[in-house]
């Protein structure tokens, strides 16, 4: 991993902590079940799936009242999202705090959920040039 990625990592995480909010990293067996519900629920086109982008992403990410949060950094192993070269394994993290603005750190390229995959907030370095970020929910959710 660069210096670039992992000083910006520190800061992400030292981001959160000033906003009350703390990740704890997964196992890598941990991870992998999560990215693979993940994949399965949101990073496959599905007519199940309704989507708002850009602001509104955010000031819906910045409304949701669930716990059991999990960050999940992304990588290039994902091909459903148009994401940076990482071609190490995603990362899952346990987010433990309030909903706060993540926008500001699109270049690490990850997704927020809860644990029950009713929706999902992603952010990517993408984000300015195709409207991102997204928030994605399942149309049965109750959101």
């Amino acid at each position: 991993m660069g210096r670039f990625i992992i000083k910006l990592l520190d800061d992400f995480r030292q981001f959160l902590a000033d906003d009350g909010v703390t990740l704890t990293e997964l196992s890598q067996k941990e991870s992998f079940a999560i990215t693979k519900q993940w994949t399965s629920s949101f990073a496959a086109q599905s007519k199940n799936l309704s989507e708002i982008h850009g602001r509104n992403a955010v000031e819906h990410w910045l409304k949701t009242t669930d716990e059991n949060l999990i960050l999940l950094f992304l990588s290039a192993r994902i091909s459903a999202f148009p994401i940076s070269e990482n071609s190490r394994p995603c990362t899952a993290n346990r987010y433990e705090g309030r909903p706060i603005d993540l926008s500001a750190y699109n270049e690490l390229e990850f997704a927020v959920f809860p644990e029950s995959y009713e929706w999902t907030l992603i952010h990517t370095h993408e984000d300015g040039a195709f409207g991102g970020p997204y928030f994605l929910q399942s149309l049965n959710s109750s959101l």
